[in-house]
């Protein structure tokens, strides 16, 4: 093999790694869905206030995000056809570690929403969206929450979405620092993924249009 033909398929590896990436670890304009949804969820509950409209915007946020973000997967970053990412075991063992705490932690809670449940029966209806909170955020976050900063951000919207149900507004630290610092992040992070994808996009049409 010539050394032109040995650099044409190893730069052909690399650039069907990173648009496979696009697959799994990167979401691009989904992140920056994602930046958003936690910005609007933020400025909703302080402007609005607890209630049932807040509630319902912020799970809609919420829902628009984990959903959106998995049609802009596949109707942006698939137009080249399908190449599923394939993890290394490293990075599969970061995600499972990082689920497994969040799943010890809501396990804690759950087992202490129950427990206030069952001392405090009068006020028993306000733990049931904490309860679904614990109950489907580990599976969430297995299933579509695939990076450090989408956790993050994940985690605290669905929380954000519990206590906004149950009629209260989230603690002040969370709103004005965690939730806004990662979700500007995650939009900084959506924007460099999509460029990267646009110069990627150039390279294979051009490669599409030469093997004509």
């Amino acid at each position: 093999m010539t050394e032109p033909s040995a650099r044409a398929i190893e730069e052909m590896q690399q650039v069907t790694r990173v648009y496979a990436g696009f697959s799994q670890s990167r979401s691009g304009l989904g992140n920056v869905l994602g930046g958003i949804a936690g910005l609007a969820a933020v400025t909703v509950m302080w402007l609005i206030g607890p209630g049932v409209v807040a509630a319902a915007l912020t799970l809609t946020v919420t829902a628009t995000w984990l959903v959106g973000k998995e049609v802009i997967r596949r109707r942006v970053y698939r137009r080249f056809g399908e190449a599923r990412e394939i993890w290394p075991a490293a990075k599969r063992r970061e995600h499972l570690v990082m689920v497994g705490m969040i799943g010890v932690v809501v396990a804690v809670l759950a087992v202490l929403i129950v427990l206030h449940a069952l001392l405090d029966k009068p006020e028993w209806a306000k733990s049931l969206p904490y309860l679904v909170f614990c109950l489907g955020t580990p599976w969430i976050a297995w299933r579509y929450l695939r990076t450090a900063n989408e956790l993050m951000v994940g985690v605290f919207l669905l929380f954000a979405c519990a206590v906004s149900a149950a009629g209260f507004t989230p603690d002040h630290v969370v709103n004005t620092a965690i939730l806004p610092l990662y979700s500007m992040l995650l939009i900084g992070v959506g924007l460099k993924e999509h460029r990267q994808f646009t110069l990627l996009a150039a390279r294979l049409g051009a490669r599409q249009v030469a093997g004509a």
